[in-house]
């Protein structure tokens, strides 16, 4: 019950592409073809299809939400194919707008960005509620890339997130008033935490000459299958320093995270990863280290869906360096991190929405290049954050890197 609404829309966004077996063949030179892609690419009969398909996903999830509640569970993934279908079906719409106006055509854009090598990031703290702090937060990645085959890629995947500082609560009850050294106002605090955040994991992508047994080749755009198998540990602090300092860990387990990345045009990509997880949690008690660790539970749903748009920004006549664009729209239904997009009395049950933009640069010929993004999760939990990326070359396993 859980996994079917997920089956039936991963099952109808593989289907859409071999739709495009009914569409009329064009030559090369003719506007509806990518000059250079073979084969023949029609970006607009991409994008619709893949319009028809995620409307029929957000359809899906929110009438099943509608219908059901979360009754036998069904709330957690009919709200993750919703917002599955409303980033593939807002994507095709920002994606159709950008190569309406794009001057150039829908061709390739080199050297685009994507996961830099090494990069650092930060979250900005701060509150609006007097007395309480949230501290700013460093995120530490590496995720080299493997070349193992033309069609297949593996990225490894190491991070570490951290506060930098202790985040204090206060409670604004009057009866809990009393006078501090170290706050300005009299509410008392109730909680001091310290938190941090690690994993670990792969990203292996397979290109695929076309997803499904037709026969002749796709004309909607290069197809892959990809499986991220990711591992994370949660670890925060109460009260630390004192003589009642506890803490709580939270292992959270992706062995089956599997999905697709679908190249809607050389500039334009939609990826949907979906599977299940499995939490550990152990805890212990105030003033003693020992964890006390409980069984393992299957936890919610993970599923997530990214649409993403290349932008060339080096001038026609080139210069001392090229910059590129890249425009990312995301939906992560996890469940973990505080952070979810609350509509009503649709609380908890949809995960946030991510808006930020890369920008890469590389001096022409040199080896390594820089990437910066800026981005906002949306909703409860949320905020801004900033990266920075070094881009190193690929590597090649028994060749040149």
């Amino acid at each position: 019950m859980r996994s079917a609404p997920i089956a039936a829309l991963l099952l109808a966004l593989l289907a859409a592409p071999a739709l495009a077996d009914d569409l009329p063949d064009c030559p090369a030179l003719e506007p509806c073809c990518v000059p250079d892609e073979e084969p023949c690419h029609h970006p607009g009969g991409a994008r619709g299809l893949l319009t028809l398909a995620s409307g029929a996903g957000l359809g899906v999830g929110v009438t099943g939400f509608t219908l059901l509640g979360d009754s036998l569970g069904s709330g957690d993934p009919y709200g993750a194919v919703a917002g599955v279908g409303f980033v593939g079906l807002t994507g095709a719409g920002i994606g159709a707008i950008v190569g309406a106006l794009t001057a150039r055509g829908e061709t390739r854009v080199d050297d685009r960005p994507g996961r830099p090598t090494l990069w650092v990031g930060l979250t900005p703290g701060g509150t609006r509620v007097y007395d309480e702090r949230v501290p700013w937060g460093l995120r530490l990645a590496a995720d080299p890339t493997l070349r193992l085959h033309d069609a297949v890629t593996l990225q490894p995947h190491l991070s570490g997130s951290f506060g930098l500082g202790t985040t204090v609560d206060v409670d604004p009850r009057p009866q809990l008033q009393a006078e501090t050294t170290d706050q300005h106002g009299t509410f008392a605090p109730v909680r001091r935490q310290r938190s941090a955040r690690f994993a670990v994991g792969a990203d292996l992508a397979i290109r695929l000459p076309y997803p499904l047994p037709v026969a002749r080749p796709a004309r909607t755009g290069a197809f892959e299958i990809r499986w991220r198998p990711t591992l994370e540990v949660r670890r925060g602090t109460w009260d630390p320093g004192t003589d009642e300092a506890r803490a709580l860990e939270h292992v959270a387990l992706h062995p089956a995270l599997v999905g697709f990345r679908w190249h809607v045009s050389p500039r334009q990509r939609f990826t949907v990863y979906a599977g299940p997880r499995i939490d550990w949690i152990a805890f212990t008690e105030p003033g003693d280290s020992t964890l006390h660790r409980g069984p393992p539970i299957q936890a919610a749903l993970h599923a997530e869906a990214w649409y993403q748009v290349d932008l060339p920004m080096t001038p026609s006549g080139g210069g001392p360096a090229s910059v590129a664009g890249r425009l990312n729209l995301g939906y992560v239904h996890s469940m973990l991190d505080g952070r979810s997009f609350e509509i009503g009395p649709m609380v908890g049950f949809l995960g946030p929405l991510n808006l930020s933009f890369d920008v890469r640069i590389r001096r022409r010929g040199a080896p390594v290049a820089f990437q910066v993004t800026g981005g906002w999760w949306v909703g409860v939990g949320g905020g801004p954050y900033f990266e920075l990326g070094l881009v190193a070359p690929d590597v090649t396993p028994g060749g040149e890197g």
